[in-house]
């Protein structure tokens, strides 16, 4: 093996921006895991919660903290459409009367979500598709690059071969 053959074959090999690309899919799966598991109980009560009529709701509004401000609570009684016994839940959404047409999310522990939106659902998946997808994407465009240009094939589109 000749000399320069010899200092060729012991330079490590250029590893591009593949590690950081994957670290941004974790950092991506991890983030929309956050803001799906977090933001989207609303969307769930509307695509898949049944639906019934809250009554009774009442409100309250305690003190946060040391002037931290306040938050507003409120709770009704859940009656589904379907019918079945009548339970107390925790209310979500513009319970300004005393009844409402609601949705319920997670069973009888869960809360009543009145007139959720789908659109509320919207901003946190394409959120989530964005943080997980655009690296993803990245990470496999660059991979089929650098593996056609190892290959030493020519390279897709519309221009002539490079030889």
């Amino acid at each position: 093996m000749s000399e320069a053959e010899d200092a060729a074959y012991r330079q490590p090999e250029e590893v591009g921006p593949v590690p950081w690309l994957v670290l941004a899919c974790m950092v991506g799966v991890i983030l929309a895991y956050a803001v799906l598991a977090n933001f989207t109980d609303e969307l769930r009560a509307t695509l898949w919660g049944e639906p019934g009529t809250v009554t009774g709701v009442t409100c309250w509004t305690h003190d946060i903290g040391a002037g931290q401000g306040t938050s507003t609570s409120c709770s009704g009684v859940f009656t589904a459409d379907s019918g079945g016994p009548a339970f107390d839940v925790r209310v979500e959404g513009d319970a300004r009367s005393q009844t409402a047409r609601a949705r319920l999310a997670d069973g009888s522990s869960g809360t009543a979500y009145v007139s959720p939106t789908v659109l509320a659902g919207v901003l946190p998946v394409g959120l989530s598709l964005v943080l997980v997808g655009a690296p993803a994407a990245g990470t496999v465009m660059y991979v089929r690059h650098a593996r056609r240009q190892r290959a030493g094939g020519r390279p897709r589109g519309r221009g002539p071969a490079r030889r």
